[in-house]
């Protein structure tokens, strides 16, 4: 999932960024910038001085914070989600043709 955010970039930082974005098959700023941002993440690039937990991130539910009934009701939206129908299409098995040699 992505979200919109409003980003402040020195003028030769977007210049640059737009240039690579130019040079994609989609020619956005924001698949550029988020593949570096992902790439350095990978890497492990990041300050020392950077909160490294996910600890305050998460919203627990007021009427169950200490997650008792989590298991069951994951169960329940998987037990949905399996009973909705799914189509599915086969593809038929390539075939292979020679092509007859022309001599």
């Amino acid at each position: 999932m992505k979200k919109a955010i409003s980003i402040t970039l020195s003028e030769d930082n977007l210049l640059w960024l737009r240039g690579q974005a130019a040079r994609t098959s989609r020619g956005s700023v924001s698949e550029v910038l988020n593949r570096i941002v992902g790439e350095t993440r990978k890497a492990g690039g990041t300050d020392p001085a950077a909160i490294r937990s996910v600890a305050g991130t998460i919203d627990l539910p007021d009427d169950d914070p200490d997650l008792e009934r989590a298991d069951a009701q994951i169960r329940s939206l998987f037990a949905l989600s399996a009973r909705q129908p799914t189509l599915v299409r086969e593809r038929p098995a390539a075939t292979r043709t020679k092509k007859a040699r022309r001599g």
